[in-house]
């Protein structure tokens, strides 16, 4: 859960599903199946609000469901197996307390349950830096290992899925942008642009006959696929005759993806593509290219 550490919640839940378990089978004296179904319904009567109100995602929210719901069924069999054979066997032919088998699958559940929790938190909210400097490979360069960061987002460049019940929408609006033929060129006034520097980013808008578009509503978003807590969105200003800049600074090298929208007269154009940052290397430049992941609709490439 986003407000909450992932390890502590899943291994303080984990352990209250254990200690309610053995409250309801032994203090109360209940059988292990009802022991089993009145713990599953206790963890779930907690952790359903908690999940509601802080929702961090179908992957915290599995991890935590299947492990509360799992530790009192596993104790639930282990308990009924063994009161089976009491019953069969006679009290005095069954030795009382836990198998060392049954204690040791609960012993892996347990470091399962740590160990799980530790990779999601990690993916989610990045290692601390010890332990960064500890796992991750040595950087190049201090400049670089100043802007390394180790959580994953799970933002990608065309998140349709996300997006799913507009898709026809979005079909239609691209029918319509291409029969409308705008061209959007050009690009960065300076050929390697540099992080943490501002630069002019300039466009040209056109319609189809050539005509520059005069007094359209343009921005441009630059997002970062590896942190969207960087990404940054300009609103450009017109200089002349269908030419609109503004100026750029980007705190991350390497590479970044575009969204330019041109608007005028209700038109929305879009249009999307990447672009790299350089940055100086122990006094050289370095440009860090963009990897050509899955082709997108109207994707040009802007350096």
């Amino acid at each position: 859960m986003q407000n909450y550490n992932l390890v502590l919640t899943l291994g303080v839940g984990s352990l209250l599903a254990f200690f309610l378990f053995f409250v309801f089978y032994k203090v109360i004296h209940w059988s292990g199946k009802m022991s089993s179904l009145a713990t599953a319904a206790l963890m779930l009567l907690i952790y359903m609000p908690l999940a509601i109100t802080h929702w961090a995602g179908i992957d915290v929210f599995a991890i935590h469901f299947a492990f509360f719901m799992m530790i009192p069924y596993g104790l639930g069999i282990i308990t009924g197996v063994h009161a089976e054979r009491r019953h069969l066997e006679g009290e005095d032919s069954v030795k009382k307390g836990m198998h060392w088998i049954p204690g040791m699958i609960i012993v892996f559940f347990i470091v399962l349950a740590t160990v799980d929790s530790f990779i999601i938190s990690s993916a989610t909210g990045g290692l601390e830096s010890g332990l960064s400097k500890l796992l991750l490979p040595k950087p190049a360069s201090k400049e670089i290992s100043e802007n390394i960061s180790s959580q994953f987002t799970g933002a990608v460049s065309n998140n349709l899925q996300d997006e799913e019940k507009q898709f026809d929408k979005y079909v239609i609006k691209l029918k319509a942008q291409r029969q409308r033929g705008w061209k959007i060129g050009g690009g960065w006034v300076k050929p390697k642009p540099l992080m943490n520097t501002d630069v002019v980013f300039r466009l040209s808008a056109n319609d189809k006959y050539g005509n520059p578009i005069m007094g359209a509503a343009t921005t441009v978003e630059f997002r970062r696929s590896s942190d969207r807590k960087v990404d940054i969105h300009y609103t450009m200003k017109e200089e002349g005759k269908g030419i609109y800049t503004t100026e750029v600074n980007l705190p991350l090298a390497g590479c970044w993806m575009m969204k330019i929208h041109v608007i005028k007269n209700g038109n929305d154009h879009e249009v999307k593509g990447e672009t790299e940052i350089s940055t100086m290397v122990d006094g050289k430049l370095h440009t860090p290219e963009c990897i050509d992941g899955e082709p997108d609709v109207d994707e040009k490439r802007a350096r």
